[in-house]
């Protein structure tokens, strides 16, 4: 007896008008940073900066970051069809994963280029580096401000990351080129990249083990299968659970599949149980698509895996 949720539309309230706007949003602060990324090629390639160079690469990252992400939106927008019953909503998570895989990859080249400048330090251009980077970090903040975003959105979150990284970075240019200008001091410019590229790339191993949490279908960050078996068990009518799955389509819609057993006599009663357990299931843990399937208390198990028991003893449970 399968039945499927009602809830998932208000389990997380994400209504159109906020993602035609982040659209828009990510649309915006891709153009300003392709702008900037032009910017600090011709700069870092003018002022001989690794830096400057470094700070372009990230803000190329970001210009492919924003333009997935948007991609993402839109097709997160799409209907379901017969043969992606869940939609598009999965684009999210692998364009957050490619990303943030890209930035890690810009990171090491970016190390080494810098380790090869100290041995062999080069002459750069410090008044050059000041302005380009200054005008990158005003841009980069701007973009940041355009995309923050108030839902738990993982490839918001990215491209929000990589914005405030790029603000950082250019940031951490303009230092090192105010050093190289007062001092003449050649090392400022390539510890100051190894300095943001180790930044970003802890940064993007953070989103890479988030999205792969979610393609391996592991349990949602922040909740414990046991407490959602625990709540499950105590609506009145349940007598066992098991079976349990949960797990994440996207960052914000999760779904939950279980088996529940009951009494004969509530057998007859199952439209009820069902709907109390969804209810209680969207208002505490936010799970919007839930499947259940109803058995009689003691009877075989109708799955070929009921087998997974992750709780107590049943003694301890009575």
């Amino acid at each position: 007896m399968h039945s499927h949720s009602s809830h998932s539309h208000h389990a997380h309230g994400h209504g159109p008008e906020t993602e035609g706007t982040s659209g828009t949003r990510l649309l915006l602060s891709l153009a300003l940073n392709l702008l900037i990324t032009i910017l600090q090629i011709i700069g870092g390639l003018l002022a001989n900066s690794l830096g400057l160079l470094s700070d372009a690469a990230h803000n190329f990252s970001d210009v492919v970051a924003l333009g997935l992400s948007y991609w993402a939106v839109r097709l997160g927008r799409r209907p379901p069809t017969p043969r992606r019953t869940f939609a598009y909503k999965r684009a999210e998570i692998l364009v957050a994963l490619f990303n943030s895989t890209v930035l890690v990859a810009i990171s090491v080249y970016i190390v080494i280029e810098a380790v090869r400048r100290i041995m062999h330090p080069q002459e750069v251009h410090g008044l050059l580096v000041i302005g380009f980077a200054a005008a990158g970090l005003v841009a980069n903040g701007i973009a940041a401000l355009l995309v923050r975003s108030r839902h738990p959105d993982l490839n918001m979150r990215s491209a929000f990351l990589h914005l405030i990284g790029d603000a950082f970075t250019s940031f951490g240019v303009m230092v090192s080129g105010a050093i190289v200008y007062a001092t003449g001091w050649p090392y400022a410019d390539p510890i100051v990249s190894i300095l943001v590229s180790v930044w970003i790339s802890r940064e993007a191993f953070e989103i890479i083990r988030g999205t792969v949490s979610v393609l391996m279908e592991g349990t949602p960050e922040g909740l414990e299968l046991s407490e959602v078996d625990r709540a499950m068990s105590e609506v009145p009518g349940v007598r066992g659970v098991h079976d349990l799955h949960l797990w994440s389509i996207s960052s914000n819609d999760l779904a939950l599949s279980a088996h529940i057993e009951t009494d004969e006599n509530a057998l007859s009663e199952t439209t009820p149980l069902l709907a109390a357990l969804k209810h209680m299931l969207a208002d505490r843990f936010n799970v919007g698509h839930v499947t259940l399937e109803i058995e009689l208390f003691g009877g075989s198990c109708a799955g070929d895996s009921c087998d997974l028991d992750f709780r107590e003893p049943a003694e301890e449970i009575e």
